[in-house]
């Protein structure tokens, strides 16, 4: 079952979603309060938590193949901006708030075939990681 069907089946959503919504905020408060080392590490944890938004858009818009490839690096970065833009003490919940952005880059990728020079998803994964621990590629 897929994620989207189950939550739409339940107003609340299923025990993974609602769990990943309080890890969500309790790790962005907790990276306000830290120092940028340790901020940094706490916003890489709430972005590989929220990995899955990446998949449920690319199959809500029905994306695949390359172009699921290459809306998947714009929604990775579009989910970093979410992290790093987030509010912890609103009222509003980090799915919420991340998913029309990355929705919206993951939809404007062009219908043609995929460029050449794009690299694998884990290589992003691991260059976005690096980023976010303050080093530069």
């Amino acid at each position: 079952m897929q994620v989207l069907q189950h939550a739409e089946a339940s107003p609340t959503g299923d025990w993974a979603e609602q769990t990943r919504r309080v890890l969500t905020r309790d790790l962005l408060l907790r990276a306000r309060r830290s120092s940028l080392g340790e901020a940094r590490a706490l916003e890489f944890r709430a972005l590989h938590l929220n990995l899955p938004l990446i998949r449920e858009v690319g199959d809500r818009l029905q994306l695949t193949g390359g172009r699921r490839a290459q809306a998947e690096h714009d929604g990775l970065e579009a989910l970093l901006e979410a992290v790093r833009r987030y509010d912890p003490y609103g009222d509003r919940d980090f799915p919420e708030s991340a998913r029309p952005l990355v929705e919206g880059r993951m939809r404007r990728q062009p219908d043609a075939a995929p460029r050449v020079s794009r690299r694998p998803v884990r290589v992003a994964v691991h260059r976005l990681a690096l980023v976010i621990a303050g080093t530069r590629t």
